[in-house]
C-alpha cells in the first residue's frame, strides 16, 4: 500500500459524526483526486437486529421479520443515510455507495480489508451513545483493528 490513500471509505449511519467525516472525505479526496466510497452496514438477518421473538415480541418490531420488509428496512435506512452523507458533503466528489451485511464493525474492516489503498475516515460517534457505553463504539474497534490507515473525525 503507497503513503497516500487511493481511495477513502467512509462509514455512514446518518449521524452528526458521519455526516462530519464524509464532508472531510469529500475535501480529501477533491484535494488528492480519489474516489469516495460511501458504506452503510447493515445487520444480515432481522434477528440480528432485533433479537429471536420471545414469548410476547414487539408488534412493531416482528412486522420486519418477513424477507421483503427488511429488505425494505435496509433499503430505506442506507437512502437516508447515503443522502445525509452526500448533502454534507456538497459536489466536491460524486461518491460510490455500499450496502454492507452483517455487524458494523467486522463488516467495515471485512471491506476494507478487499480495497487495495484505501483509508478509512469516520465520525468518532454514531447513533447509539447508550450502546456505546455498553460494549464500546465501532469507531474503536475499527481503529484498533483495521489494516489500513483510519482517519478518526470529531
Amino acid at each position: 500500500m503507497s503513503s497516500i490513500p487511493e481511495i477513502l471509505l467512509v462509514p455512514v449511519d446518518g449521524s452528526k459524526g458521519a455526516n462530519a467525516a464524509a464532508a472531510y472525505a469529500a475535501a480529501l479526496a477533491a484535494r488528492l483526486s480519489i474516489p469516495v466510497r460511501l458504506l452503510f452496514a447493515f445487520p444480515e438477518t432481522p434477528m440480528q437486529m432485533f433479537g429471536v421473538p420471545g414469548e410476547v415480541p414487539n408488534r412493531d418490531d416482528l412486522r420486519y421479520f418477513s424477507p421483503e420488509a427488511f429488505d425494505k428496512l435496509r433499503a430505506d435506512s442506507a437512502r437516508v443515510a447515503f443522502e445525509a452523507a452526500r448533502k454534507a458533503m456538497g459536489d466536491a466528489v460524486a461518491p460510490e455507495e455500499v450496502i454492507l451485511s452483517g455487524e458494523a464493525e467486522r463488516a467495515i474492516l471485512d471491506h476494507a480489508e478487499g480495497v487495495d489503498g484505501a483509508a478509512i475516515v469516520m465520525g468518532r460517534r454514531g447513533l447509539s451513545h447508550f450502546r456505546e457505553i455498553l460494549v464500546g463504539s465501532v469507531t474503536q474497534r475499527v481503529l484498533h483493528h483495521a489494516k489500513c490507515p483510519v482517519f478518526v473525525i470529531r
